[in-house]
């Protein structure tokens, strides 16, 4: 009876998760933030100074990933100088040297991350070129900068990060939009690639059984790499963390090729492999998998953009994808996807994980 009592009880916990609600109310965020900055001509709704070519993003957890995915695209493709820092570095060095040319960006969720409210209060004694891009107006973060983004996701319960993280994440890239724009870039395809995201968002959910399916094979296992390349890493350093603080299974990122340096060793023992291949990374990342099924035993899951050929034991989820922006946050889904799954697979509090709290003071 107790045995029943128990998985009645587990049942109704996953039923009413905060997690899984949130991870599904995505493509409607990401959909309003399109209404709300995104206008009829294409122009994008912010305020940020003009000639902007040198940013430096500053955040914590989730939002440092969401920092350094956006760095990394705005020096490819918008050709700025751009810089991502843990707000905890910024705020216990010594000296930072602050630029009065540069736009420094703050991310937090909460607005009242102790860390990132600590770093701005470094830099702005030098300088008044600050953004915030923050879920709660009216919080210390968003208060205390020049220049104001809200990401309108809502309050966020579960204490894994997802739909916030998405949110902010969209932000960034419509800053990179507005960025283009001021400097005449052909911006108009990127703001096209931009508006796809909810779809290509709800398709991803869509495949929740084959997700599910890995879940269950990955939670057999205590330990897990994830294998990505440029901008796709950092997502990969979000995915590890998502699912290390929800399962507990010690997830690990690394750069696809530099795996091979030494790290493939944890193949040795019973290790978990996801590995993210986007349309730039296509025959190296193959490469690396071909060698891991020839050399070692154990259970892949590979995330494509496009349709692979079956290769060894390899799962493969194909989202395909014409354009990174559209790719990455179809990742960013499936990743927080697993994350759940996996934890409830192994019965965990998917929403508030041992020993876990939302850091706001």
């Amino acid at each position: 009876m107790n045995i029943l009592k128990k998985f009645i009880t587990s049942f109704f916990k996953i039923k009413k998760s905060n997690m899984k609600k949130e991870i599904f109310q995505q493509s409607d965020i990401i959909f309003d933030l399109i209404r709300k900055y995104v206008k009829k001509d294409y122009s994008i709704n912010i305020e940020i100074p003009e000639n902007t070519s040198k940013i430096a993003l500053v955040a914590s957890g989730s939002s440092y990933h969401s920092a350094t995915i956006a760095a990394n695209f705005l020096r490819e493709k918008v050709h700025c100088d751009a810089q991502s820092y843990y707000a905890s570095e910024v705020s216990l060095a010594e000296s930072f040297d602050v630029d009065s040319n540069t736009l420094y960006i703050f991310i937090s969720q909460s607005g009242e991350t102790a860390d990132t409210n600590k770093a701005l209060e470094k830099i702005k004694i030098k300088t008044d070129k600050t953004l915030s891009v923050t879920n709660t107006k009216g919080s210390t973060l968003y208060n205390n900068t020049k220049y104001k983004i809200l990401t309108y996701a809502g309050v966020e319960k579960s204490i894994a990060s997802t739909k916030a993280m998405s949110a902010q994440l969209y932000c960034l890239f419509l800053i990179a939009a507005k960025i283009m724009q001021q400097k005449e870039l052909p911006a108009r395809t990127f703001v096209e690639e931009l508006l796809s995201v909810p779809e290509y968002i709800k398709e991803t959910l869509s495949k929740r059984d084959e997700i599910r399916h890995y879940s269950k094979i990955l939670s057999d296992y205590e330990n897990a790499a994830i294998l990505a390349s440029g901008m796709f890493y950092p997502l990969a350093k979000e995915g590890a963390l998502k699912i290390k603080e929800t399962s507990y299974i010690n997830t690990t990122a690394y750069p696809t090729g530099e795996f091979l340096h030494g790290h493939i060793a944890i193949l040795n023992k019973k290790c978990a492999v996801i590995s993210i291949v986007n349309n730039h990374n296509i025959q190296f990342t193959l490469d690396v998998l071909n060698k891991i099924n020839t050399d070692y035993k154990t259970d892949s899951l590979i995330i494509s953009a496009f349709p692979l050929p079956n290769i060894g034991k390899n799962i493969i989820i194909s989202i395909p994808a014409s354009t990174d922006i559209d790719f990455l946050f179809s990742t960013l889904i499936i990743l927080q996807l697993i994350a759940f799954e996996s934890a409830v697979i192994l019965g965990r509090d998917v929403d508030k994980p041992e020993g876990l709290s939302k850091i706001v003071r």
